[in-house]
This record gives structure tokens, C-alpha cells and sequence, in this order.
């Protein structure tokens, strides 16, 4: 069975092309082998709520990867970027791939 991979997206960053960004995060995933099982969607920057239940969702599945257009859908900033990507490693043991190399 393929590990499962959820997408993580910030809509205010897709500039109306969540649909792209979502194809090419699933693309990714079947190119390393994965199964991507949903995206979510943070649709108020800063607000939190939908990293928090992707948070919630690695646990429950006990899956460790997700995938993101670009690191800057976690935080604009490299110290709050890392602090939330830490947190994915710390409590869900989650690796994170970029669909932006």
C-alpha cells in the first residue's frame, strides 16, 4: 500500500490557480510513489485553522508527508516557516516536499 501525502495550500498565494498548484502537488505525489489523499486549503493567511487539522489529519492517518507549492505557503518568513515545518516533524513526523524545486 502507498504512504499517503496531503497537499497543503495557501489560497491568498495561488492567485486563483489552486486548481494547477493542486494537479501539480498530486503529479508530484505519483512521481515518488505516493497517494495523495486531499489538500487542505488555508483560505485566511495567518489564520492557522487548516494547518491545524492537517496537523490533526497526519496523526489520525498516522501519515508523514506533505506536499506544498512552495515553502511560502507555510510562512513568508524562513523562522515562522521553520517553526511550522518543525512542528509537522515534531508531532506527526511528517516529511514536506515542494512541488517548487
Amino acid at each position: 500500500m502507498e504512504a499517503l501525502i496531503y497537499g497543503y495550500l495557501r489560497d491568498d498565494l495561488a492567485d486563483g490557480h489552486s486548481k494547477e498548484l493542486e494537479a501539480a502537488m498530486s503529479s508530484l505525489a505519483r512521481e515518488e510513489g505516493l497517494c495523495f489523499a486531499a489538500t487542505f486549503h488555508e483560505s485566511t493567511g495567518g489564520d492557522g485553522a487548516a494547518f491545524a487539522e492537517l496537523t490533526a489529519e497526519l496523526k489520525r492517518a498516522d501519515a508523514h508527508h506533505v506536499v506544498v507549492p512552495s515553502l511560502d505557503h507555510f510562512a513568508g518568513q524562513t523562522i515562522p516557516r521553520d517553526i511550522l515545518i518543525a512542528k509537522l516533524a515534531q508531532e506527526a513526523a511528517a516529511r514536506v516536499w515542494t512541488v517548487e524545486s
